[in-house]
């Protein structure tokens, strides 16, 4: 609440400093006109309020945390996968995803990898490095880079099944942050959507306000009491023991359905059978809250005993990460080496 006060206090001085000299200025010219100086006063008053408000604290780090940017051209509304990016926006194709137009090639070795924001960033990103890493060692292959800013798992699975189109040898599927910490960060129903609650089911009224009031979103972002998600969340639990285990459980039924639906029903393109893969990937210990922390202990504990999930979260330096779970071009040249390594003894054995 510290947050809120200070933005209320310096709004509050701001505006009547700003209103002393507007009145010092409107008596320096003679201004005598009683209710029109009042009025001049309001309207300068609430235009002020929202510089500071809409604009200014916004760009010391204030309010909602999803941009603009990142709503219309990131998380553009996609049907049944719910959101992706948005088509012809920079180096997106036609569907959303980075990269040139998705289509089928007759004798390569076709890769679909689906992941979060640490799949979708990068120059290249990571399933770009692995087809250069794959074309060094004359493996002819096509990838199709389904990642998206903020999505998880259960939305990847609705994707897989979207663009069945296309003929996949190996399906990756790269997270473990989206699919858990972003459950305690944002919407916290095990598998929803990122923020799925305040973009979707709030008032429409209230999603202006958090979007557009830093004061306002501060004060929700301690309270919850605008949108009501401290319902929600004691309704299931959150975020307590048993709340993680039921975000795990969500997890590893996604990474189950995925193979399964892999292995039977996805079409191969070059190799004897299609192959599915899921990694677990690197989060900073030191860069994450004690409860996230507890939520990646959980996740590595449950993997040790699952043979359907890779865990390769310690792979990576913490002078890899720029936060919790962003990584630098010089960690994407890591993961992708350790990918590959799983990569290339499966074309070795069932695709030659």
């Amino acid at each position: 609440m510290i947050n809120v006060l200070i933005l209320a206090i310096i709004t509050l001085i701001t505006i009547i400093l700003s209103n002393f000299y507007l009145n010092f200025f409107l008596k320096k010219i003679n201004f005598s006109k009683k209710f029109l100086n009042i009025f001049l006063h309001l309207i300068f008053s609430f235009l002020l309020f929202i510089f500071l408000d809409n604009y200014l604290f916004k760009k010391f780090g204030h309010g909602y945390p999803s941009s603009l940017n990142e709503e219309v051209y990131q998380r553009n509304p996609s049907p049944y996968d719910m959101f992706s990016g948005k088509p012809y926006y920079k180096d997106h194709n036609s569907l959303g995803f980075r990269g040139g137009e998705f289509k089928n090639y007759d004798g390569k070795i076709q890769i679909a990898f689906f992941g979060g924001s640490t799949g979708y960033n990068g120059n290249p990103p990571i399933i770009n490095l692995i087809k250069q890493k794959l074309e060094k060692d004359k493996i002819s292959n096509n990838v199709f880079n389904f990642s998206s800013v903020s999505s998880n798992h259960n939305q990847h699975l609705h994707r897989l099944v979207k663009f069945l189109e296309f003929n996949y040898d190996i399906v990756i599927f790269y997270g473990g942050y989206n699919e858990t910490i972003q459950n305690y960060l944002y919407d916290p129903r095990p598998g929803f959507p990122f923020n799925y609650w305040v973009r979707n089911e709030l008032d429409r009224l209230k999603y202006f306000l958090l979007k557009n009031s830093s004061i306002l979103a501060e004060y929700e972002k301690k309270t919850g009491k605008i949108s009501n998600l401290n319902s929600i969340k004691k309704n299931i639990d959150y975020p307590s023991d048993k709340w993680i285990e039921t975000v795990l459980d969500n997890y590893e039924k996604q990474i189950s359905k995925a193979k399964d639906f892999t292995n039977k029903i996805v079409n191969k393109n070059h190799c004897t059978d299609s192959k599915f893969f899921s990694f677990y990937q690197p989060i900073s210990i030191q860069k994450s809250d004690p409860i996230s922390r507890k939520i990646i202990e959980k996740s590595k504990m449950r993997f040790k005993l699952n043979e359907d999930v890779i865990d390769i979260s310690n792979l990576l330096e913490e002078k890899h990460f720029t936060d919790s779970v962003h990584i630098t071009q010089e960690g994407k040249e890591i993961i992708a080496s350790e990918i590959l390594n799983y990569v290339l003894k499966f074309i070795k054995e069932e695709c030659r």
